[in-house]
This record gives C-alpha cells, sequence and structure tokens, in this order.
C-alpha cells in the first residue's frame, strides 16, 4: 500500500507576511479553506500538490506533509505499534472529511487526511 502526500502545510507565525510573500514571488492564490486563518494555494493544472497556508498556533513556523488515507481509524493501531503517536486526536473538516496529526519514532510531524 502506498500513501500518498495530499498537500503541505506551511505553518507561519506571521500568515499575512507569508501569504503576500507567496503570491508575490510564487504567484499562489490562496483561498480560504477550514477556517478563516487556513489558506489552501491550489496547484491548479501545474504539475504538484496544494499547499496550505495557516497561522502557526505556537508561533513555529514550520511545514508539516499531510498523507491521504482511506481511514484514520484503521491505521491507528498499526502507527502506534510501528512506534508512531497521534499527537492531535482526529477532528472533522465539515464538507471535507476528518484529520489527525502524528509522528514518526523519531518525532517527525506529519498529518493524515481521510476525504468524505
Amino acid at each position: 500500500m502506498t500513501v500518498p502526500v495530499s498537500y503541505v502545510e506551511l505553518n507561519s507565525p506571521d500568515l499575512e507576511r507569508s501569504t503576500r510573500f507567496f503570491e508575490t514571488v510564487f504567484g499562489w492564490e490562496p483561498q480560504p479553506f477550514a477556517a478563516p486563518d487556513y489558506l489552501v494555494a491550489p496547484h491548479g493544472d501545474a504539475p504538484g500538490i496544494d499547499a496550505g497556508l495557516l497561522a502557526s498556533r505556537d508561533g513555529t513556523p514550520r511545514t508539516v506533509p499531510i498523507l491521504r488515507v482511506d481511514s484514520i481509524a484503521a491505521l491507528r493501531g498499526p502507527l502506534e505499534a510501528a512506534g508512531g503517536a497521534v499527537v492531535v486526536e482526529p477532528f472533522t473538516f465539515p464538507g471535507v472529511g476528518s484529520g489527525c496529526y502524528c509522528t514518526d519514532p523519531a518525532g517527525v510531524l506529519f498529518g493524515l487526511h481521510e476525504y468524505e
């Protein structure tokens, strides 16, 4: 089973400044997504994946890959058995699906996204 990276989240301590940067330099057109401080920059017809721009909850800049999965619940057991951890419990995106954040045994942060 191959689980693809669906999109990447760019967490910024200054969302407005980061948004302007990516608009100016790369021509991104961020749009509101799941919350007022969560924007998505679709890749359109260009090769690649979408990017999420969001305000960092703790003020720390970070990049988080989000993997598209069929079932978060079904992966939890194998993830934890292999030494990973769910660090943010599953939550819902109304009309989109659900997600959670995890770490691997070395502490690398990644997200899981289960589409409806």
